[in-house]
């Protein structure tokens, strides 16, 4: 068996042909110390999640720890994946002994011989690694995230410094520690305050195709919420265009296919989606695809947006709406009956009303899953571990999961399908079946077309892991 595990490794490390890990042409990292810290790293993961597990649900202070939990693991992770996806130089002369060899010469045992190895799935306990690579290299879809919760940090400093806004260091950072909802809404208002000019949009656009690639992301519909960049003075056909005219470019170059729904936005009233909504209808580019209902639950009631809706499909305009992430599933009823949305995002009270699942499940409304996110707001999912996607997915309801907010999180759609598998036993099997749901849950013109490529890539990953 180890020598099977040797023979592998050997191919990973011959592919690299590049002992040290390089960081730069000019920076270098002994082998050692790499894996070193990988171990500190796992070992820190593992006390942080044991710490994150004895804070009591109950308590006003409870929130704010759990979210000062999970952005540091997620740091972590990050850290852990950047570290093995470095190249090799020089790869140690031990990895091509024969098992014999390793076990005498070096001290090596099978189990730490597998923690080194990737590409192995078929394994009873794979490595977790390994499970986070597989989940990377599938071509996957995501369809409930914003844009601009897309740019990344060295985007945003660009435009902040392009636009001669001054934002010291301390400040940027200080933005993103945030410890409660009212800290992340600000993130939110602080990405949208660099946008200065329309074509600064085409910076945005950049970075969600960054993303995209690197989750292997083939196909996104994420929302844009215009009103801020409206009220601040911006022209909404001006930068529609802006982003289009950058879509077509990514797509022509890399077969990336990115698709807004506008956010008409229940923070600033029925009125201003109402205007909102008749922008949208301006529009004749099939990159916008429809509308979304976004902002801050409690303020506006789905109830309050349905003649808004109403007219939107009669325009052959799509819609979806945020609902049950911070209200009950009175909500939700709202949003599917009234307003008739077509998708839901987050949903988490839905579980609360069995009828609802119901509905939902027999009208095929899928629910747009966020548990990172879902964790960090706290309203109704304190830890991964209770979160209701794998009773709705037991339950038969259409799902598709999603990150929301990925640079403010500091998560990626990779890490979200680890999450199911790491605290919701979700197998291997069960998440490819969830990868193919959010497929068939976008508005996408032809889902078995999309579904029969992807599902081509994700046979030849499945062989590369030893999946059959």
């Amino acid at each position: 068996m180890l020598t099977g595990f040797l023979r592998k490794m050997k191919k990973i490390f011959l592919k690299r042909t590049q002992s040290v890990f390089r960081l730069s042409e000019n920076m270098q990292l002994a082998f050692s110390e790499v894996l070193n810290r990988i171990q500190l790293i796992d070992r820190d993961i593992a006390e942080l999640n044991r710490h994150k597990s004895r804070v009591p649900a109950d308590r006003n202070f409870s929130p704010s720890i759990q979210i000062t939990f999970d952005k540091q693991i997620n740091r972590l992770i990050n850290e852990r994946i950047a570290l093995l996806e470095l190249p090799v130089v020089n790869p140690p002369v031990w990895l091509f002994q024969d098992s014999s060899s390793l076990l005498s010469n070096q001290g090596t045992n099978e189990k730490e011989a597998k923690s080194l190895l990737a590409g192995d799935l078929s394994v009873p306990q794979p490595t977790e690694q390994d499970v986070i690579n597989f989940l990377r290299e599938i071509p996957k879809t995501e369809i409930h995230l914003h844009l601009e919760a897309c740019v990344n940090k060295q985007t945003l400093k660009y435009l902040y410094q392009k636009n001669n806004i001054p934002v010291t260091d301390k400040d940027f950072e200080d933005k993103y520690n945030f410890k409660d909802l009212n800290g992340f809404i600000q993130v939110f208002f602080f990405v949208q305050g660099s946008v200065k000019e329309p074509s600064d949009l085409g910076y945005f656009i950049d970075s969600l195709a960054e993303y995209m690639r690197s989750n292997n992301i083939v196909y996104v519909e994420a929302f844009f919420a215009p009103s801020k960049f409206i009220q601040n003075g911006l022209d909404f056909d001006e930068m529609v265009e802006v982003m289009v005219t950058r879509i077509r470019q990514i797509e022509a170059k890399d077969g990336l296919v990115i698709r807004l729904l506008v956010d008409v936005s229940r923070s600033f009233g029925p009125q201003n989606a109402m205007n909102n909504l008749k922008r949208v209808m301006g529009i004749k580019h099939k990159e916008i695809i429809g509308i979304g209902l976004g902002g801050a639950e409690l303020m506006g009631p789905a109830k309050d947006y349905a003649e808004v809706f109403k007219i939107a499909r009669e325009s052959g305009l799509r819609t979806v709406a945020h609902s049950g992430e911070d209200d009950g599933p009175w909500a939700i009823w709202d949003a599917v009956s009234l307003c008739k949305a077509e998708r839901i995002g987050h949903g988490t009270s839905a579980i609360q009303d069995p009828e609802l699942v119901r509905y939902m499940k027999e009208n095929k409304i899928p629910i747009e899953i966020c548990v990172t996110s879902n964790v960090f707001t706290g309203k109704y999912v304190r830890k991964e571990q209770n979160h209701p996607v794998r009773y709705y997915y037991d339950q038969g309801l259409p799902l598709c999961i999603n990150t929301d907010d990925p640079e403010i999180f500091d998560v990626n759609l990779t890490y979200e399908y680890f999450k199911l598998y790491r605290f919701l036993d979700f197998s291997i099997k069960e998440i490819l079946d969830l990868v193919r749901q959010g497929v068939f849950s976008t508005f996408h013109p032809n889902k078995e077309k999309l579904w029969k490529e992807m599902e081509d890539g994700i046979e030849k990953v499945k062989a590369k892991y030893n999946l059959t």
